[in-house]
């Protein structure tokens, strides 16, 4: 098992309530913490209604992609050839920090095909708020395990 797949593992398994533990427990987790953590388990969850994604994102959403533009139609279209390609998706975050209305993360998307192949690919993404709601995201990912073509999922059409 690879290093990054042991702290993938780790961090998949930690709660909201954990994180809070790490933290001492002082504080309520950040607005803009909890908007993420729902957008992913919203994003992940093939069995949600994929306009539910818009309650996070402004009208004029816009997410870049190792240079690819998406906008949030084209999220939603993204959201469904996922959904279409994959038997499962699990985005494991292992960093989060939060400054005004600016957020980012390195996350994990463990991702699994009908056909059972798995794919670790590494993500690091800024995030923008604009009041509640994410109005930017600029990822760059690598593929830690899988194909190379794996890097499209990203920004699957």
């Amino acid at each position: 098992m690879t290093y990054f797949r042991k702290r993938a593992m780790f961090f998949s398994n930690m709660t909201s309530d954990d994180i809070q533990k790490i933290n001492g427990g002082f504080m309520p987790l950040e607005k803009h913490e909890r908007t993420i953590r729902q957008m992913f388990a919203t994003f992940t969850d093939f069995t949600s209604d994929i306009s539910e994604l818009s309650n996070f994102m402004t009208t004029d959403y816009r997410q870049f992609v190792d240079g690819q533009e998406m906008t949030l139609d084209d999220l939603c279209t993204h959201t469904m050839a996922l959904r279409s390609g994959l038997r499962e998706l699990d985005i494991s975050i292992q960093y989060l920090i939060c400054d005004g209305d600016s957020a980012a993360t390195v996350h994990f998307a463990r991702a699994t095909r009908h056909s059972g192949e798995h794919s670790l690919i590494k993500v690091i993404a800024f995030y923008r708020f604009r009041g509640a709601r994410i109005c930017l995201v600029d990822e760059l990912t690598h593929v830690i395990e899988g194909h190379y073509e794996d890097k499209a999922l990203g920004s699957l059409q």
